[in-house]
């Protein structure tokens, strides 16, 4: 489970770069009145192929660490800090949030003109992005922070 552990704390760092590279993308996009072009697809779908990624890492230790066992004393649960953030906030959040960027990526890529396709993208690309950011555990994060990068 470490190893998994630390390919998750590893993976946000593909997930930030990621998500400001398409963020940035649309935002030139609007702001330049760009075409929606394949480098613009590739960062969109770079973004989402990361997200998924990493629901994917912490769906396994989520089950596997047992942070999921904590919904039978929930109690307990929302009294320590640790356990309540694992348990419940930072899944939840990130959750919502891979919703959003999920539906951002759907929403561009139905979308008739480049315009739009920019506008929804940033709209649910930022959105989700921020709420990912503010529930990753950083080292300033107190009880729940983790490494800026994992050691071996």
């Amino acid at each position: 489970m470490q190893t998994l552990l630390a390919l998750h704390n590893i993976g946000r760092w593909g997930f930030v770069i990621f998500g400001l590279y398409a963020i940035t993308k649309c935002i030139l996009g609007l702001v330049k009145n760009q075409e929606y072009t394949k480098s613009h697809n590739l960062s969109a779908v770079l973004f989402v192929a990361f997200t998924h990624l990493q629901l994917l890492l912490g769906f396994i230790l989520y089950f596997g660490k047992g942070w999921a066992e904590n919904f039978s004393d929930m109690g307990n649960a929302m009294g320590n800090a640790t356990l309540r953030f694992f348990t419940v906030e930072h899944t939840i959040s990130m959750l919502l949030a891979i919703i959003l960027i999920q539906i951002g990526r759907t929403k561009s890529k139905k979308a008739e003109d480049a315009r739009s396709k920019h506008k929804k993208a940033l709209i649910f690309f930022s959105i989700g992005f921020i709420i990912a950011l503010a529930m990753i555990p950083w080292p300033f994060r107190g009880e729940v922070a983790r490494a800026l990068w994992p050691s071996f």
